[in-house]
C-alpha cells in the first residue's frame, strides 16, 4: 500500500497543527522557532515504558521530565508538575501522551505564569495569558486534547472533573507513528472517544456549520478506519486516519458537546471507567434520548457510518445510526453495559446529580434534568 505521508501544516479555530507521519522529528526545529531552550516533558509511565519519550530525547540537548500524570489527571498532578517546571528552570512544555498528560500540561502552563492553586482557575480566563509555549504531541487517537482549548482536571476536593480554560496549545504536533504502540483495547476506547466527540458536536445546539462539516467528516474516518486500527495496530494508513479523526473531533466540539460527556465524566471519577469506554456505552442511549430533536442530523450520521439509507424513512435512517454505533462498539470489543465495567447501580442517583453540574450537557439537543440523566444511566446499565 502506498502511504501519503505529506506534511500538513494549518491553523484553524485557534489551533496550529503540524500533522504527518514522522513529524515528531521536527521537535527540535519547532522549539528553536519558539525560542525555547529547556522544555519540561509532561507524560506518564506508560509512554515512558513504550520508548516514545526516547524519540524526543534524541533531539534535545536540555530538558526535564515529569512522568507522574495519572490516567485522569488530578489537581495534585498539575501542582507537582509545576514544581518540576520551576525547580528545573524550564522555559517551555512538551505534553506527550494521551489526553491526560496533555491536559495536565495545559494546567502546568497556566500556573507557570500565574500564582496560586490550579483550583483557582477552573472555568475562568481571568489570568495572565502570557504563558510559556506548549507543544502537544499525542500518542493516542481519541481525546484531541492537542487542539482543544481546555484541560480536564479531576478536583480531588470533591472528586469531580473540572475544566481549566488554557487556550489551545501553541502547536499540535500530530505524528501517527507514535500511535503504533497502542494496544487493541486502548485503540478501541480512544477511537470511540473520537467518534463521540464528532457525533455530539454534529448535533449540538450551537450554530457552527464549519465545525459541523468537520464533525461529519470525522465520523466517516472513524467508521472506515477504527476496525482496521484495532485489528492490525501496524496499519499505518488506519493509524493516520484515526489520528486525523481524533484531531477533527476536538476541532468540531468547539461547537459544543452533550449529555454523553456529562454522564461519562462521572463514570470515570466514580467507577474508574476509561473515558472512551464510558462514552461508547453512553452514546447509544443518549442518541435515543435526542432522537426527536436530532433525527434529521442522525440521518447524515448514519450515512457517514456507511449505512445505505436510500429506501428508509427519516426515522428509520436516524435509528440506523444508533445501531451502526452499537455495531462498531461490538466489533472492536467495547462492553455494551455499565454493569459490565464495574458500575454499581446504587451509584446512579449521585452520578446523575453530579452530571447536571457538568457543563457539557448545556449544548445537548434535548434539555437534561437530573431525572433524565438517571434514566440514561439506567438505560445503559
Amino acid at each position: 500500500m502506498s502511504i501519503n505521508n505529506q506534511l500538513l501544516t494549518t491553523q484553524i479555530f485557534g489551533a496550529s497543527i503540524e500533522f504527518g507521519i514522522g513529524s515528531v522529528r521536527n521537535i527540535a526545529l519547532n522549539l528553536k522557532q519558539l525560542n525555547a531552550v529547556k522544555p519540561l516533558i509532561v507524560t506518564d509511565k506508560g509512554v515512558v515504558n513504550a520508548g516514545i519519550v526516547d524519540k524526543l530525547l534524541q533531539q534535545l540537548d536540555t530538558y526535564a521530565i515529569f512522568d507522574d500524570v495519572q490516567p485522569n489527571p488530578t489537581d495534585k498532578n498539575v501542582m507537582d508538575g509545576l514544581d518540576a517546571y520551576r525547580e528545573n528552570g524550564c522555559d517551555s512544555i512538551l505534553g506527550l501522551g494521551g489526553g491526560s498528560p496533555i491536559d495536565a500540561a495545559k494546567g502546568i502552563r497556566v500556573l507557570a505564569s500565574n500564582p496560586g492553586h490550579v483550583s483557582e482557575y477552573y472555568y475562568s480566563t481571568d489570568y495572565n495569558m502570557d504563558m510559556p509555549p506548549l507543544i502537544a504531541i499525542p500518542t493516542t487517537s481519541g481525546t484531541g486534547s492537542e487542539v482543544s482549548r481546555g484541560g480536564v482536571i479531576t478536583d480531588t476536593g470533591d472528586n469531580r472533573k473540572k475544566i481549566i480554560i488554557s487556550g489551545a496549545p501553541t502547536l499540535a504536533l500530530v505524528d501517527p507513528e507514535l500511535t503504533l504502540t497502542m494496544p487493541p483495547a486502548l485503540t478501541a476506547a480512544t477511537g470511540m472517544d473520537a467518534l463521540s466527540h464528532s457525533v455530539e458536536a454534529y448535533v449540538a445546539k450551537q450554530y457552527n456549520p464549519l465545525a459541523g462539516a468537520i464533525a461529519i467528516a470525522g465520523i466517516k474516518l472513524v467508521a472506515e478506519n477504527l476496525r482496521d486500527a484495532v485489528e492490525d495496530g501496524t496499519d499505518i494508513e488506519a493509524r493516520k486516519n484515526m489520528a486525523m479523526a481524533s484531531t477533527m473531533g476536538a476541532l468540531a466540539f468547539s461547537k459544543g458537546l452533550g449529555a454523553v460527556h456529562s454522564l461519562a465524566h462521572q463514570l470515570s471519577t466514580e467507577a474508574d471507567v476509561p473515558h472512551g469506554v464510558a462514552n461508547a456505552i453512553m452514546l447509544p442511549p443518549v442518541m435515543e434520548f435526542n432522537m426527536e430533536a436530532a433525527a434529521h442530523n442522525y440521518v447524515y450520521i448514519a450515512q457517514a457510518m456507511g449505512v445505505n439509507t436510500r429506501d428508509m424513512t427519516v426515522m428509520e435512517a436516524a435509528r440506523s445510526s444508533i445501531e451502526a454505533v452499537r455495531q462498531l462498539s461490538r466489533d472492536i470489543g467495547i462492553p455494551g453495559r455499565l454493569r459490565d465495567v464495574g458500575v454499581k447501580k446504587e451509584s446512579i442517583p449521585s452520578m446523575a446529580a453530579k452530571s447536571m453540574e457538568d457543563h457539557c450537557h448545556s449544548s445537548n439537543p434535548c434539555d437534561c434534568t437530573e431525572e433524565s440523566m438517571a434514566a440514561l444511566y439506567e438505560a445503559a446499565f
